[in-house]
């Protein structure tokens, strides 16, 4: 027993020996019966699967990525023999880009993405001119930073391209019979993709590699740099050299200053209306704003220099400058750097538009003044945007040693004086600030820029004009209202026309601040006439019907008016669009000018606040009419509406006529101008009183009775007299 269970666990030890020995070898090695490993075949263009990149990749040494690949390239070659294989141009082209492609991620996967470090050695002291160096080092790098990032973005940009054709031709692919020319084209051309869009990606990826370094390269700078600042000295050997600059740079601004001038008085004359003509014009305007850049530069050198004396005889005791002068400086310079950086985006517009223009047609090529003027012109183009561009080092320089000067001036003081200089300092360069962003150009309007700070101007006008207009009208309603007029319509007219009149006025000078010239009004007139006749005609409309209204006072505030759609009520308000009526319900009804002016209207109380009112009413026949007349007049006497002491309007009683089943009368009663506006209540108030007073004189007041008579009654009585009969 003993030797069987031995043996049974050798049998399974030996199963499992063999076991691990067969799941070391490949399932096809099993299959077949060989030890041999499995050779890579590079795919055939017209059986591509979606995986034949990274199938590639996987059966390359690690080593060598791409080897697989550059054997598919290698057997690629035989589709170009033209004679088995008639490929179109395209596809005999791809076949050699994949080979360049391929050859190209080789050397860039081998590239080693270096940068040397740098060490920055900390010093006792800097100078300004140190400093400086410093700053155009960052400057540069920043500079090539910006132009890597485009790179970048422009490689990211060209793979998606890629990956979205790669995308296309896959459908293509496999809509297309296997065995035709066109699928094997169709092939070539992904495998060309392919490798655009891996070899875009890696380029991209050395590239970002790169700026990580250059950007710890570049904090390594900015943080020693900033160590230096706090460690600047002047040097003060330096003052004669400085005074020798700044004598040269004042010669230069005033020889500089004449040909602005003469320049100004070359580009007043015109040319002739020809190619030659308009190519001289932008010669013209070429040389002036490049010695207009020059001068810039100039004063922006001056102020520089400037600068730094005064930084420089501020550290010495016996020539310490005073602080509102350097603040004064400060703020000249903020000035300068608010006018040139509004100049560059003009100076930079002009030399690219010029840059971009169409090129000389063949014709104009052969004759020489044009092609030597495009070809000025070109090239002072050139010059004026490489100026441009130099000038924004200018104006990194000046705002540094601007703010050396400032921190100086506060470092000098304590306490609460510190905190004012502090406050000043940066009051001075927020209001800079919002001076260089004010006087950029938002639009035109007509050829004329239009920029923020005037704008504000106009918002200010019209607001001013705005409060002197309610200033205005408060002291004319206190005027009404200590002369105890209600409503006058003199009052209400006049605080209309003055509102209208002050904001008109302040538009008008509010627009003037934008520089636009107002005496030629075609724009404004020909932009007012489309409006009009697009939707506005309602609104012009509306507003004339409203001075109409109010000049020709057929209706004023305070009037009771009766609309022939039935709304009746007492005008509040007449505005620029609308009136305001508000009805006994007092219920507020908005109702266009137009409609006033255009439709028929009643108006109560036009001329006189006293109306008659007529109130019908009926008695039975034979009643004393002396006896109604006496209860009618009696009931309007009891109503407060009722005028009784007015010589001619008394209250009156009329018989109009014999009705069906009563004697009709009239009650004719004047009612005061508080009854008018009240119609309703007024009719009721009358009708009251007529039917107490009836009863009190008992008189009958009729009212309309039928005899019905059903037709069954009346045929049974004419069957009963039949039977009679």
């Amino acid at each position: 027993m003993n030797n069987l269970k031995l043996s049974g666990s050798m049998l399974i030890l030996l199963w499992w020996i063999v076991f691990s020995v067969a799941a070391a070898q490949s399932p096809l090695d099993m299959l077949t019966g060989s030890n041999k490993p499995v050779v890579y075949q590079p795919p055939d263009p017209s059986t591509l699967t979606v995986k034949w990149w990274q199938e590639a990749i996987k059966n390359s040494p690690p080593e060598t990525p791409y080897a697989a690949l550059n054997q598919l390239a290698v057997e690629l070659q035989i589709y170009t023999d033209i004679e088995n294989y008639q490929l179109s141009k395209a596809a005999i082209q791809a076949i050699s880009q994949f080979k360049y492609n391929i050859s190209q991620l080789v050397q860039t996967a081998a590239t080693e993405v270096l940068i040397e470090p740098v060490s920055y050695t900390q010093e006792e002291s800097y100078s300004l001119a140190e400093i400086y160096a410093y700053k155009q080092q960052i400057r540069d790098i920043q500079m090539s930073q910006a132009q890597r990032q485009e790179d970048i973005n422009q490689l990211r940009n060209d793979a998606k391209l890629q990956y979205e054709s790669i995308n296309d031709l896959i459908v293509k692919h496999r809509n297309l019979p296997q065995d035709s020319l066109e699928r094997l084209e169709t092939g070539l051309l992904w495998i060309e993709a392919r490798s655009w869009m891996e070899l875009f990606e890696k380029q991209a990826d050395k590239l970002v590699a790169k700026q990580s370094l250059v950007s710890q390269r570049l904090l390594n700078l900015q943080n020693h740099l900033a160590r230096a600042i706090e460690l600047i000295e002047p040097d003060v050997e330096k003052v004669d050299e400085l005074n020798k600059s700044l004598a040269k740079i004042e010669q230069a601004i005033n020889s500089t200053s004449a040909k602005v001038q003469a320049a100004n008085l070359k580009i007043t004359s015109t040319e002739a209306d020809t190619v030659i003509g308009g190519f001289l014009t932008d010669i013209k305007k070429l040389e002036l704003a490049n010695y207009m850049l020059e001068l810039n530069e100039l004063e922006l050198q001056q102020i520089q220099v400037k600068a730094e004396l005064d930084w420089i005889y501020n550290t010495q005791p016996d020539k310490k400058i005073k602080d509102s002068l350097l603040l004064d400086h400060v703020n000249n310079a903020n000035q300068i750097k608010a006018r040139t950086e509004a100049n560059q985006s003009k100076w930079q517009a002009l030399a690219q538009d010029i840059l971009i223009s169409p090129a000389l047609s063949p014709e104009f090529e052969k004759i020489k003044k044009v092609k030597d003027a495009a070809s000025k012109r070109t090239r002072l183009a050139q010059e004026l945007l490489l100026g441009v561009n130099d000038l924004d080092w200018q104006l990194e320089q000046v705002t540094f040693i601007e703010g050396l000067l400032t921190k100086q001036v506060i470092d000098s003081k304590s306490g609460l004086n510190r905190i004012w200089a502090q406050i000043k300092s940066y009051g001075t360069t927020g209001w800079s600030g919002f001076e260089r962003m004010a006087n950029k150009t938002l639009f035109n309007i007509n050829e004329t820029p239009i920029t923020l700070m005037p704008l504000l101007r106009l918002i200010i006008i019209v607001l001013i004009g705005y409060l002197v207009s309610k200033l205005v009208r408060f002291i004319i309603r206190r005027v009404e209202a200590r002369r105890n007029v209600e409503k006058s319509s003199v009052f209400f007219i006049l605080d209309k026309l003055i509102h209208y009149l002050i904001i008109f006025v302040a538009t008008i000078a509010g627009f003037t601040t934008l520089g636009i010239n107002l005496t030629n009004l075609t724009l404004i007139a020909g932009a007012l006439s489309v409006g009009i006749g697009f939707g506005l005609q309602n609104i012009v409309s509306n507003f004339v019907s409203g001075l109409t209204i109010m000049f020709e006072r057929s209706l004023k505030v305070g009037d009771y008016i009766e609309m022939e759609d039935g709304y009746t009520g007492t005008v509040m308000e007449i505005n620029a669009r609308s009136t305001r009526i508000n009805t006994n319900d007092n219920i507020d009804v908005v109702i266009p000018n137009s409609d006033l002016v255009t439709n028929k209207i009643i108006n109560w109380t036009l001329r006189d606040s006293i109306k008659r009112v007529k109130i019908p009413f009926g008695v039975a026949y034979g009643t004393d009419k002396e006896l109604v007349k006496t209860a009618a007049i009696e009931a309007a006497e009891n109503v407060t509406y009722t005028l009784i002491n007015m010589k001619g309007r008394e209250p009156e009683v009329r018989m109009t006529g014999f009705g069906d089943n009563s004697l009709d009368f009239i009650l004719l009663v004047w009612v005061s101008k508080y009854g008018v506006r009240r119609p309703g209540r007024i009719k009721a108030s009358y009708l009251w009183e007529l039917d107490s007073a009836f009863n009190k004189y008992a008189i009958e007041v009729p009212f309309p009775q039928r005899v019905v008579h059903y037709a069954d009654e009346a045929m049974r009585g004419e069957a009963a007299k039949g039977k009679e009969n």
